[in-house]
């Protein structure tokens, strides 16, 4: 496995973990908000699952899209306090690596060469 998809398999399952947290413990006031959580939770993990078991490229893809709407959000969420602010600026910044180990497997599933080396 290369060193990006190593990155990627991390942060999917940093991000699903967090996802299968939010999903219990978040106070949102409609359950579509749980609900949702748990959807991104089981296809981050699921996703983090097929790339480690089988390298799938199909699956790092699906988790950068996650990743993508995950990090357009983090402006848009509430944010009450300082503890929310620190909370999601650093859920957006594990995002935002976890997109660049994707464009870098891109790059790199481009470039035999390059694959080869890392």
């Amino acid at each position: 496995m290369s060193l990006s998809m190593r990155y990627l398999f991390a942060v999917a399952l940093f991000a699903g973990s967090f996802e299968a947290l939010a999903a219990i413990w978040l106070n949102a006031p409609i359950v579509a908000g749980q609900i949702t959580a748990g959807v991104f939770a089981a296809v981050f993990l699921g996703c983090a699952w097929a790339m480690h078991a089988r390298r799938s490229f199909a699956a790092a893809t699906v988790i950068a899209l996650f990743l993508l709407i995950d990090v357009a959000g983090v402006p848009f969420y509430t944010k009450t306090g300082p503890i929310d602010w620190v909370v999601q600026l650093t859920f957006g910044a594990v995002g935002l690596v976890g997109l660049a180990a994707w464009v870098n497997l891109l790059r790199a599933r481009r470039h035999p060469v390059v694959a080869a080396q890392t």
